[in-house]
């Protein structure tokens, strides 16, 4: 009978030892594992136990924190069972690392259970077991879980010698400083030197880091005083920390102090403090000092990583020099620097951004089949799915949707909004209502965002119905609408002239959040459209009474309505405001108010705002000029007039000035037309006015 062959892992990666001995294996196992090749490990364990070589204490403790490592904890504990089947004793020591294994491997909760488990008179827990859960905690920003294991452990004391050392301390403030928390670490800090504990570099670097961060440089300054004053060096990750901070805020008289203090020190700085430095000029918009740091780098001899190359990438693109983001990435390939996602991303967003989307689509290319693969991830495709919805191709848009799956990555609800909104875009709203009902069988839940893209498709469209439809729906499944949401719907009302509903949702909405200067602007301009100027006016002085300054449109509405509806009295009271307010009325105000005067035959007021025009260089456009024309060219009087029209020599819609001679002439030149057309009013001329000019 033929052998079958041997285990793919063993005619490749991993030949079995030449000699069959236990000692044999366990030297080969141990290598393997004191490597961190967990997943050779795990192939040769599995020849040894092929080949009927009986497990060691070493081999089997080396296997268990392997498979935790593997992210195979139901593994790892059924090599424990196998282990304390065989006699082994199992241990403190043992088990914590396991608890580490599974903590490195993302197992958190898993690490959790074996911690309690190690706590029900099993194997005692000493404090690496409480640090190494707490790391794990820390790690994955479950902060208030690590700080109740801290109390616990400080409430202990004297009953296992569970009390917290430097390392709880160092786990606790890097972990609280990493999760934007440092005024608890500054007051833990505080705590470990009542403790009785002398912080080290590690405690105080993470303490500046966190500082920095969180943008309180002053503060990390004065750490980094304090670290000097009780004699702790700092290290270069000290240095690089404060240095990033200090460039960030533009304190480069700092930065340059620092880095001297370094040479001085004896301290080199590393990529690190130079891709801090590079980022710091990059957020300041220096991005040629940049490039040229980036350059001393390379002739000091330090290499820049991915993560430097990455953030000037990224400024080039901010500033639209894309040429030179390609070029710098084709530098960093030369170098046997890898691009990675991030590389990608940041081009393919910098060329949407550009409405180069072929080119964003060729790179996407390029990424996944060229010599540098690089697996995309779920940004990857919503930059481009944003780029096409952007330039309107909401059709190859959905087919990069539909493609997702098939490499292994997942739509997010970013994904499904920027879709949702593209759709609504090309007024596609079924296959929009679909797209959301797919996100929601998906297991996503639509957010606000979600609702106020939709909301806002829909009022555009005129589908008030649906638009408040919707926000019924956003109700009943627990999202509280905002502003955003709102807004649309009221102004979408108010141009229906549905004011009774519109009012109605306003108030709803005051329930829930203050009205901003957009929501008050189509009231107005609803109620003014409908003549309610009583009511135009009360939202007008309830925006005054909510500390809310009207803006220049409002003001322009509510002038132009009061003027057409002949209340000339208040459009100038109104005016006032408007000028107290600091704003200046435009011409489409003045014009009103001309009508205005003009209907009710009075010249001089029409005079006085033609000075006040004057005088305010309001420029004439054709309507106004129109307008002007005729109000004046009843007047009889014109050579009067002549000694109290304005000069205008602001520049008009024509390119030019005139003066108030140019002005009367105009307007004797526009009565004597009209005088000779009114003999063929019988025939069926159409006659602009605006083409006097």
């Amino acid at each position: 009978m033929r052998k079958p062959p041997k285990p793919f892992f063993l005619a490749t990666l991993f030949s079995s030892p030449s000699s069959s001995s236990a000692a044999s294996w366990s030297s080969r196992l141990r290598g393997l594992y004191v490597s961190g090749d967990h997943r050779s490990f795990l192939s040769s364990y599995k020849a040894m136990a092929q080949s009927g070589i009986a497990p060691t204490l070493p081999a089997l403790t080396s296997l268990i924190v392997s498979f935790a490592h593997a992210r195979n904890p139901k593994s790892a504990f059924a090599a424990l069972g196998l282990l304390y089947k065989r006699g082994y004793p199992v241990t403190t020591r043992l088990l914590n690392l396991l608890l580490k294994g599974l903590c490195v491997s993302r197992r958190v909760s898993d690490a959790k259970e074996l911690f309690r488990a190690m706590g029900s008179d099993w194997i005692p827990r000493d404090v690496v077991t409480c640090n190494t859960l707490i790391n794990g905690l820390c790690k994955e920003k479950r902060m208030e879980e690590a700080i109740e294991l801290w109390k616990e452990m400080g409430q202990r004391r004297g009953r296992g010698g569970l009390r917290p050392n430097l390392v709880t301390y160092t786990t606790l403030i890097d972990g609280l400083c990493k999760s934007g928390r440092v005024e608890e670490a500054v007051a833990l800090l505080d705590e470990l030197k009542g403790e009785g504990l002398d912080a080290d570099v590690v405690v105080y670097t993470a303490l500046i880091s966190g500082l920095c961060d969180v943008g309180l440089v002053d503060r990390a300054a004065e750490v980094f005083d304090e670290m000097s004053q009780r004699e702790i060096s700092p290290n270069v990750v000290t240095y690089s920390s404060l240095i990033h901070g200090l460039s960030k805020n533009g304190r480069w008289g700092e930065v340059t102090q620092m880095l001297n203090c370094m040479a001085e020190r004896g301290v080199r700085p590393d990529v690190v403090t130079y891709t801090g430095l590079i980022d710091g000029l990059c957020k300041e918009g220096k991005v040629k000092e940049a490039t040229r740091l980036l350059g001393l780098m390379v002739e000091r001899g330090e290499e820049p990583s991915t993560v430097t190359y990455n953030v000037l990438i990224n400024q080039l693109c901010k500033e639209g020099l894309i040429e030179d983001a390609f070029e710098l990435m084709e530098k960093m390939i030369e170098k046997r620097i890898a691009p990675d996602v991030i590389t990608y991303n940041t081009l393919i967003v910098g060329l949407c951004d550009l409405m180069k989307v072929d080119d964003a689509l060729k790179l996407f290319d390029v990424m996944v089949e060229g010599k540098c693969r690089v697996e995309p991830d779920v940004m990857t495709y919503n930059s481009l799915i944003h780029g096409l919805c952007k330039s309107g191709r909401i059709r190859q848009a959905l087919d990069l949707h539909k493609l997702m799956p098939e490499r292994g990555c997942h739509s997010n609800l970013t994904t499904y909004n920027l879709l949702i909104g593209g759709l609504f875009r090309k007024h596609e709203t079924k296959q929009a209502i679909q797209l959301k009902n797919e996100m929601i069988c998906s297991g996503l839940e639509p957010n606000s965002f979600t609702y106020s893209i939709m909301i806002n498709g829909f009022c555009k469209m005129r589908h008030v119905d649906a638009a408040e439809r919707l926000l019924n729906e956003m109700r009943g499944r627990g999202s509280t609408p905002s502003l955003f949401d709102y807004n649309p719907i009221i102004s979408a009302l108010c141009e229906e002239n549905m004011m009774k509903r519109a009012r109605s949702l306003f108030n709803e909405m005051k329930k829930k959040c203050d009205p901003d200067v957009v929501s008050f602007s189509a009231l107005i301009s609803g109620a003014c459209k409908s003549g309610d100027l009583d009511g135009a006016k009360e939202l007008l002085e309830e925006m005054l009474q909510r500390g809310i300054k009207p803006d220049n449109i409002i003001y322009s509405m509510l002038v132009n309505a009061f003027a057409r509806s002949g209340y000339l009295v208040e459009a100038r009271r109104l005016i006032k405001q408007m000028i107290a307010c600091g704003f200046s009325p435009d011409v489409v105000v003045y014009d009103s108010l001309i009508r205005a005067y003009s209907q009710k035959g009075e010249t001089e007021e029409i005079v006085s705002l033609l000075r006040e025009m004057a005088a305010k260089d309001v420029a004439l456009d054709a309507k106004v000029i129109s307008t002007i024309l005729n109000s004046l060219s009843n007047d009889g009087e014109g050579k009067r007039l002549l000694e109290y029209l304005p000069d205008f020599r602001k520049e008009v819609s024509e390119g030019k000035g005139f003066s108030s001679h140019e002005l009367l002439e105009r307007l004797n030149q526009y009565n004597l037309a009209l005088k000779k057309l009114g003999n063929l009013q019988t025939m069926d001329w159409n006659f602009n006015q605006n083409t006097i000019w």
